[in-house]
């Protein structure tokens, strides 16, 4: 007599996919308030158009582009160089999976960076419009298309901005043109072994022709997104003055132009898309931009919009990590009980929640802070960049905690993924040391102080009764702040220059609760963050904690 295996009976699990499949914008009710906030001005048709082309980019996100991310973000799956064709010729081209290019190709043509190319959209296509699509890009991890959508994104502000009118009409419709097959395929070269995040010590060179064009020689040690077009930088003859500039991968005369890749890094994340080092031998380039003025343009017009990708696709990815977490605790029993129903687990799930749409309105405040051309942006775009990365990291964490073992499967969610994705964003665009100076160098300067603090004063001065103790913290917070830049040096101010980036953080972060507390559920939430900030992470709970009242957390967690 054959006895059955009960071990092997379909249990709670057994046909668990995750939230693979949803549309993605529907489940993310912080994002619809938060592009309904910022959209009251608009149109009403404008308004209905894009909230519907938003909604249904969720859909392909959560479905066939989920799926194709997966598909192309295992071994062998990921891009290869090229260097040689089969008779000897140089080519230094990247081979992607078809999955890969099918993934670029339908986020392209659906506009996410170029949708003002696109001869049937009728509206402006605003900066809410498009980063809530790069926001939702980045809930399938960085997988391949993240990155270069940031790449992308930031030549075509700059080519919009700073190209002749001869550089429009060679490259824009290359790197934006509805009809393009080149999906995102402009990369950043800019970093070398020397310099790091010192781009002032960097060792290329560029001479000036006699056609107006640039000759370029040295090497480049991060080159992300090899492609089509990329932008770089180097000192100009004789000075060293840095310049930025344009360079195809195809010269006019069809020949592969004097960029050889030497190898593929070996990255812990973002392995989607690739990166490389080349070296530049004679290369030919175009200026972007005034040639003196070039570390400031490339401040302003791509490491500036590279660093509010990096910010939104670091919220994206907390977000998918927290809504799978929710929904494998929904789903899983242990010891005769859903996870979910064990307090515990409804405190951790509040706690990441609460974090995250903190970090959700205080990202898009800058998204609405880059169309203004805020000049506070030189505070906050920095500032949401460290934090929002540091904040991925850890909810990434607590989501792969949730799932138990399962949750270093890399074959059974996308958590690990997205977790090696959240590591490579922190680096990216300035680590902690480098990006927490920009911050202090910022805030100590008169007149972005004083707007910030004006701005803050702005998103608090209507009467909320309920919201007192919120502001009277606020207030102590700020006077402290003040006292600390008022009375030290600016060695010290760097010395402790993370502490003092939290500080400022904490300030704007209660500051957009309190604009947004009207409604019940972000009330609870800056109630909850309130005692979050005031207690020490691992700190008993009071007896009268919002986190001991089960009617609270479950608005919160839901």
């Amino acid at each position: 007599m054959k006895l059955s295996n009960t071990a092997l009976e379909p249990f709670d699990i057994s046909e668990y996919k995750g939230i693979s499949g949803k549309n993605f914008y529907l489940l993310d009710t912080t994002l619809q308030k938060i592009i309904n906030h910022y959209s009251k001005e608009y149109d009403v048709n404008h308004k209905k158009s894009m909230e519907q082309h938003i909604e249904d980019y969720g859909a392909l996100v959560g479905g066939i582009l989920n799926e194709l991310t997966i598909a192309c973000n295992k071994e062998g799956k990921y891009g290869e160089v090229e260097k040689y064709d089969r008779v000897g010729n140089r080519i230094d081209m990247v081979i992607y999976s078809p999955e890969q290019i099918e993934s670029r190709r339908i986020s392209y043509k659906y506009g996410i960076v170029n949708l003002d190319f696109h001869k049937d959209w009728k509206y402006a296509f605003t900066d809410l419009h498009r980063y809530a699509l790069t926001y939702l890009t980045n809930m399938n991890g960085e997988g391949g298309v993240a990155c270069p959508l940031a790449m992308t994104d930031g030549i075509i502000r700059g080519i919009k901005a700073l190209g002749t009118d001869s550089i429009k009409e060679k490259f824009l419709q290359l790197v934006a043109g509805e009809d393009s097959n080149s999906y995102f395929m402009a990369g950043q070269y800019v970093t070398e072994r020397v310099g790091g995040s010192n781009v002032g010590a960097n060792r290329t060179r560029a001479k000036k022709i006699e056609d107006g064009k640039w000759i370029l020689n040295g090497e480049k040690w991060f080159c992300s997104n090899p492609g089509d077009l990329w932008v770089t930088t180097a000192k100009l003859e004789d000075s060293n003055t840095i310049g930025m500039f344009l360079v195809p991968r195809i010269k006019e005369d069809g020949t592969l132009n004097g960029c050889h890749i030497l190898r593929k890094k070996d990255i812990i994340g973002s392995r989607g898309k690739i990166t490389v080092e080349t070296i530049y031998e004679d290369l030919e380039a175009y200026e972007l931009g005034r040639p003196s003025h070039g570390l400031a343009n490339l401040i302003q017009y791509i490491i500036q919009t590279s660093r509010i990708h990096v910010s939104l696709g670091s919220i994206g990815m907390a977000s998918r990590s927290y809504f799978e977490a929710l929904e494998y605790v929904k789903t899983r029993e242990a010891y005769g009980n859903k996870v979910i129903e064990f307090p515990s687990i409804q405190k951790n799930l509040a706690e990441m929640r609460i974090y995250q749409t903190t970090c959700m309105l205080t990202t898009f405040r800058v998204v609405s802070l880059m169309e203004k051309k805020s000049s506070l942006l030189s505070l906050l775009n920095p500032l949401m960049k460290y934090i929002s990365t540091t904040h991925c990291t850890w909810l990434t964490k607590e989501a792969m905690l949730l799932h138990g073992g399962n949750g270093i499967l890399g074959n059974f969610s996308v958590i690990p993924r997205i977790l090696n994705d959240s590591i490579i964003n922190e680096t990216w665009e300035g680590t902690h040391q480098v990006i927490t100076e920009h911050v202090v160098k910022a805030i100590i300067r008169k007149k972005i102080r004083n707007e910030f603090f004006e701005m803050i004063q702005t998103n608090t001065s209507e009467t909320n009764l309920k919201l007192n103790k919120l502001k009277e913290i606020m207030l102590i917070k700020i006077s402290e702040l003040k006292n600390i830049l008022d009375e030290n040096s600016l060695e010290y101010l760097l010395f402790n220059r993370i502490s003092i980036t939290e500080k400022i953080y904490e300030i704007f972060s209660l500051s957009e609760l309190f604009s947004f507390a009207s409604e019940e559920k972000f009330f609870l939430i800056a109630l909850g963050y309130l005692e979050l900030i005031q207690r020490n992470k691992n700190e008993l709970v009071s007896k009268d904690s919002l986190f001991l009242d089960s009617e609270s957390i479950h608005k919160i967690i839901y």
